[in-house]
C-alpha cells in the first residue's frame, strides 16, 4: 500500500481534471443520459460526487479543527440540496466543489497530512485513508459517466494502481457470499499492477494477498477490470477479452458476490 499521501492527493487531482474536462463537452441531453449507475442519470451521477466533495470537505475542516464530524442529518440536507439542483447545475457545481476539495488538499502541508485522523464508519482513518476513500468513489464514479459515452472507457490508470491495493478493505464489507453457488478460494492474478490476491468466499468474503496451497479456483485479470468486478461495475459487455477463469472462478457468480456499491 502507497504510504506517501501526495500520491494519493495526486492521483485525485488526475482523476478530478480528468472529470471535469469530460463534463464539460457534455451537451444538455447528455447530462440527462442513463450513466452506468442503476436509476441514476449522468447529471445524477455527477450530484453525488459533487456533494461528496462538499462533505469531504467539511469533515476535513472539522478534523483540522478537531471538531465533531457531520452525521446523519447534515448528510440529509447537503443531499436534498444538491438533488434539487437542475442538470446542468449539478454539473457545474461538481466541478466547483471537486476543485475546492482536491486544492485544500494540496494545500496541507507535510507535518498536518502527518497528524490527520478522521472517524468515518467507526473507524479512524489517517491522510492516506480518509483521501483513499474519496479517490475509490471518484474514480469509480467518474467511470460511471465515462463509459456512458464511451463503451471502451477505463478507471485512470494513475486511480487504479493505488486502489488496487484497498480492495481486501473494500472486498469484505461489499462482498455477499450468498450470490455464489460455490464456496472456496480464488486465487486472483492482475496486470498492471500485478498482483497475486486470495478471494475467500465461504460464510463471508475475504480478500487477502496470503496465497497458499492448491485454491479451487483461478481469476486472470487486468487490475483495472478487477477493480470494476469488486465494485459492481463487470458485466459480460465491459469485460476484457484478456480475463480468464478456471475452477470455481465463475463470472456470473463472481458478479453476484460483488453486486455493486
Amino acid at each position: 500500500m502507497e504510504t506517501d499521501p501526495r500520491r494519493w492527493i495526486s492521483a485525485l487531482r488526475t482523476s478530478h481534471d480528468a472529470l471535469v474536462t469530460l463534463v464539460a463537452a457534455l451537451s444538455p441531453e447528455q447530462l440527462t443520459a442513463p450513466s452506468y449507475c442503476r436509476d441514476w442519470d449522468v447529471a445524477q451521477v455527477l450530484a453525488h460526487i459533487g456533494s461528496g466533495a462538499e462533505i469531504a470537505l467539511l469533515q476535513l475542516e472539522r478534523a483540522l479543527a478537531r471538531s465533531p464530524q457531520l452525521d446523519r442529518a447534515d448528510f440529509t440536507v447537503i443531499w436534498d440540496r444538491w438533488s434539487a439542483y437542475a442538470p446542468d447545475d449539478k454539473a457545474n457545481e461538481m466541478s466547483v466543489w471537486d476543485r475546492r476539495y482536491v486544492s485544500v488538499l494540496e494545500g496541507l502541508d507535510d507535518e498536518t497530512l502527518a497528524s490527520l485522523r478522521m472517524s468515518l464508519f467507526g473507524m479512524e482513518f489517517d491522510a492516506v485513508g480518509v483521501v483513499g476513500i474519496r479517490l475509490g468513489e471518484h474514480a469509480v464514479h467518474s467511470w460511471d459517466v465515462a463509459v456512458a459515452f464511451d463503451a471502451g472507457a477505463q478507471v485512470l490508470p494513475t486511480s487504479v494502481e493505488l486502489l488496487v491495493d484497498r480492495l481486501p478493505f473494500i472486498a469484505g464489507r461489499v462482498g455477499r457470499p450468498e450470490g455464489a453457488k460455490t464456496k472456496g478460494q480464488i486465487e486472483v492474478r492482475t496486470a498492471r499492477p500485478e498482483r497475486r490476491l486470495l478471494l475467500s468466499i465461504a460464510n463471508n468474503v475475504a480478500l487477502t494477498e496470503d496465497v497458499e496451497g492448491q485454491p479451487d479456483g483461478v481469476l486472470d485479470l487486468p487490475a483495472e477490470a478487477f477493480l470494476r468486478l469488486v465494485h459492481g461495475r463487470l458485466d459480460a459487455g465491459h469485460t476484457p477479452p484478456s480475463t480468464h477463469a478456471e475452477g470455481i472462478a465463475d463470472l456470473d457468480e463472481l458478479r453476484q458476490v460483488f453486486p455493486g456499491i
